[in-house]
Formats: structure tokens, C-alpha cells, sequence
């Protein structure tokens, strides 16, 4: 038998979509048909869907999703005429999952005689099926430029609260430090103004922490700012002629373990510099996490080539003043405001979008979005769920549904920045800062979202009725009425 084509029927005017189509049309692959169903064709679509669903009631999707309804099942009906109810991530809601595919078309009926919900009744086309959660949303409006210049983020609920683990200080010298001897030395500061733990020592000049950072993952940097005056020197042949030496000063940030907490044996951060007049000098190391007990502080020395006929008239020091200061900055707080622009692509509108660094932050430490009082006012839906997002999830742009996006790849490296790959490009000239993010969450929920507008006036109304697939097994389309005279009587439905 030769290579088999594809099908392709003939659609007429009163059937654009080809619902009508007998589906069950068969032709002798003996012979070349008219009707696109005979020799060098497929068969027609097996018809194997063993559920047809029972709703309860409807909603609108706006503005998450545009014009769509949400259909609420109750109910899920075999052949036989049993009934089970889907519940979150159990076996049924994964049937209901097998028979009701986003693309698919279903056929929704009522035996409601209303014309109010008219519309939604028919052969229909399944977008989505699961609940719809919001993961973060800047629009107020309909407009481009409906968009909020801010986004808050809080720690989400858990054993501990985040600012339990804000270990941040911040330490001022208050007094001179000579440093001029070529070894280490202790760098000492007093006075700390912020110390939520009291756990810099201001006598020895160290900060121990009080418990972990990784519980939290909330590692934690430091940095340092000094005031350096180098030393000053002068000419033994030329009385009172005096200049500042080229001193070589190096200054480094190190750790002792909470086993051996004298022994100052990992260098965090180091760096050299060469002052020849009185300048400040900044010093900051990485983000990193502690045990609870080790200890961090400051170490400077410095160094010079004294000149043929010279003589050291002032040696360097560290000077004492507020620009001189040691600070611990957590990376994560109890709250992050995202400005924006939260989003930026590359020189043209391509497939990535790069989240700015306070989005990555929220996203790196599992924190949650509150919804803009402005988005509320719109009707988005409050959110509730750590902003985690996932390859499957949804952004739009503007309030367009040619504008929705699906994330096909969550991208994070070591510094916690955060990239979305997107399933194509950009549309040029969109506003990506106008933007909300949703999941629909098939796991969750007992929906099926259909691409029909729910009618206006009709809040609070009721609709039920039966979503049946394009394509059910032979028992279920035979048994179809049967069955649903057996629940009316049983007052099932």
C-alpha cells in the first residue's frame, strides 16, 4: 500500500472549523474518495476519551488570561455512568487531564433552557486546564502605560522569620592606628551603629556570629572602607622640606573558625594599593555564609622604600573618622522592593528576557510578590504562592493576548541573576515592564478553561452543564443519554 497522506477535509460555511464533520467516516483505502477519507488518507481520529465532565459553575479568567471562562468541574463521568469528584494531584484529576487537552476541542452543553449563558455552550477550544495563580504583576489597566513603578517583596511563611537572620552591623573608627611596621595588624573600629545582635566585639575588633547563615540562605558580605595617610618624610639636607612617601599598603578581610576562633586562617578578600596622598580605600568581599561562632575582622599593614637622605617624619596610619568603617550586609532582607525597569532583553527584542537584580533576588530567595493595590483594583488575583517561576509558566505583556509568552527555560549563575527563555521573540517596541506572570496549575484545581468570553451581566449567575470531548470511546458517545437521565434521577446532577 503506498505512503499515507494526510487527511484534510473539506470544510464548508456553515462548519469553518469542521466540528460537523462525521468523525467516524471511514473510506475503502482501496479506493480514491472525493471527501479526502479513501485511498492515500488517514483514518479518522481514533475516538478513545473515556470521560465526559459535569460542571457546576463558570468565571471569567480576566485579567490574567483575556476572554477566557473557567468551567468548574464537579464531576467526572465514565462509561458506566460512575462519578468521581477531581481532587488536587490524585489519579482522577490526572484523568481529567488525559481527556481534556489545552488545543483540544470539546462540545459544552446544558440542560439549562438559558439563553443568558448562550455563548458559552457549544463546540469549544480548551486553553488551559488547572487554576490560575499569579506570580507577579506590574499592571494597573488596560493602557501600555498601565504599569506600577514598584514591586514589593516579603519573606514568605516559614519556622523562622528572615529578619531573625539580618546579621548586618556597621563599625566606626574613633581612633589613629599606625600601621608603618610591615606586618599585620588588627584593624580596630568602635562605636558600631547598627548591631541588631551585639555581636562585634569593640574591645578586640571582630564580629562572631551568633548562629548560622545557612538555615536562612542569607549568606552575607562585608566591606570595608579605610582612610589611609600615607608617611610623611622629610630631606635631611634641605631643612623643614617634607613630602608623602609612596607607601604600599595591603588590607585584607579574614575569618577564624568557630573550632579555632584565634586563628585567622582564611583570607576572604585581599587587595594592595599604593597611596601617595591621604585617600580612601575600599575593600568588599564576596557574598558567603558562616557557622554559627566564626569570626571576621579587619587586617591592614603597610610598607615603604625610604629614599637616600630621608628620615620618616610621620608614620601611615588609619585615620578616624565616619568615611573609616567596617560593615556585614546580608544579601537577602525581610523585604525587597524591585523598581523598575524589572526587565531588560538584548540589543534586539529576542528570546530572553534578564530579570533585574532585585527580581533575581525575590526569585533566589523564595520570596513573595504583593499584588499592587492598583493590580487589586484591577481584579488580579491576590497572590499567595513564593515567586518560584518554572519552564510552562505564562508572561504577558500589556494587557494583549497576542502578547503572552510561555517560559520554556528558568536560567539562574553563580551571582543569582535570573534569565527567562521564552518560546519566541519578543514583539518589537512592547513595554516588558508592563508585564503579570501567572501559572495555571493543573495539580490544583478542578478547571477547564475554554476560549469563549463569559457574557457580561452575568456575575453570580449560575450555568451547569457537560464538557464533552471532540472524540469519546464508542461506550461513552452510545451511552452518552443514558447515562445523564440515570444522574438526573439519581439527583446526582
Amino acid at each position: 500500500m503506498p505512503g499515507i497522506q494526510q487527511y484534510t477535509p473539506q470544510l464548508s460555511s456553515n462548519d469553518p472549523q469542521g466540528f460537523l464533520l462525521g468523525s467516524n467516516i471511514i473510506g475503502d483505502f482501496n479506493t480514491t474518495t472525493n471527501n479526502g477519507s479513501g485511498y492515500g488518507a488517514f483514518s479518522a481520529a481514533e475516538k478513545n476519551q473515556t470521560y465526559f465532565a459535569y460542571f457546576s459553575s463558570v468565571g471569567g479568567t480576566n485579567p490574567e488570561i483575556i476572554d477566557n471562562t473557567s468551567y468548574f468541574l464537579k464531576y467526572l463521568i465514565d462509561a458506566q455512568g460512575n462519578v468521581v469528584t477531581p481532587q488536587p494531584n490524585s489519579i482522577n484529576t490526572l484523568d481529567m487531564l488525559q481527556n481534556f487537552e489545552p488545543g483540544k476541542v470539546v462540545n459544552v452543553t446544558s440542560l439549562e433552557g438559558t439563553t443568558l449563558f448562550s455563548t458559552l455552550l457549544g463546540n469549544k477550544t480548551i486553553t488551559n486546564v488547572g487554576k490560575i495563580n499569579t506570580l507577579l504583576v506590574s499592571q494597573t489597566g488596560s493602557g501600555v502605560n498601565d504599569f506600577i513603578s514598584s514591586i514589593d517583596f516579603t519573606a514568605p511563611n516559614a519556622l523562622y522569620t528572615y529578619s531573625d537572620y539580618d546579621f548586618g552591623f556597621k563599625a566606626v573608627k574613633t581612633t589613629l592606628i599606625n600601621t608603618l611596621d610591615g606586618t599585620f595588624r588588627t584593624c580596630s573600629f568602635q562605636g558600631e551603629t547598627y548591631d541588631p545582635e551585639s555581636q562585634y566585639n569593640t574591645s578586640l575588633s571582630f564580629y562572631t556570629f551568633g548562629q548560622s547563615t545557612i538555615p536562612a540562605n542569607n549568606p552575607v558580605s562585608f566591606k570595608t572602607q579605610l582612610n589611609i595617610q600615607p608617611a610623611t618624610i622629610t630631606n635631611l639636607s634641605i631643612p623643614g622640606s617634607t613630602v608623602n612617601s609612596q607607601t604600599t599598603v595591603i588590607v585584607r578581610i579574614t575569618t577564624a573558625s568557630a573550632a579555632a576562633p584565634t586563628v585567622y586562617s582564611h583570607t576572604l578578600v585581599q587587595n594592595t594599593y599604593v597611596v601617595s596622598t591621604t585617600q580612601n580605600i575600599l575593600l568588599t568581599a564576596p557574598y558567603s555564609n558562616f557557622e554559627s561562632g566564626a569570626r571576621v575582622r579587619v587586617e591592614v599593614t603597610a610598607t615603604g622604600v625610604l629614599p637616600s637622605g630621608y628620615t620618616i617624619l610621620t608614620d601611615t596610619y588609619v585615620l578616624a573618622n565616619s568615611d573609616t568603617y567596617f560593615t556585614l550586609t546580608p544579601q537577602y532582607f525581610t523585604n525587597i522592593t524591585a523598581a523598575s525597569p524589572y526587565f531588560t532583553t538584548g540589543s534586539n527584542n529576542d528570546t530572553y528576557l534578564t530579570a533585574s537584580t532585585s527580581i533575581s533576588n525575590a526569585y533566589s530567595f523564595g520570596m513573595i510578590a504583593e499584588t499592587p493595590a492598583a493590580s487589586l483594583s484591577m481584579s488580579f488575583s491576590n497572590i499567595v504562592i513564593d515567586f518560584k517561576p518554572q519552564p510552562g509558566d505564562f508572561i504577558r505583556f500589556e494587557y494583549n493576548p497576542s502578547k503572552t509568552y510561555i517560559i520554556y527555560e528558568v536560567i539562574t549563575d553563580s551571582n543569582n541573576g535570573l534569565v527567562f527563555r521564552l518560546d519566541r521573540e519578543i514583539l518589537e517596541g512592547t513595554k516588558i515592564n508592563n508585564f503579570v506572570m501567572y501559572r495555571v496549575d493543573p495539580n490544583s484545581g478542578n478547571q477547564i478553561i475554554l476560549n469563549v468570553k463569559k457574557p457580561t451581566g452575568t456575575t453570580g449567575g449560575a450555568l451547569t452543564g457537560f464538557i464533552k470531548p471532540q472524540y469519546m470511546s464508542d461506550d461513552l458517545e452510545k451511552n452518552f443519554t443514558t447515562i445523564i437521565q440515570k444522574l438526573v434521577a439519581e439527583g446526582t446532577i
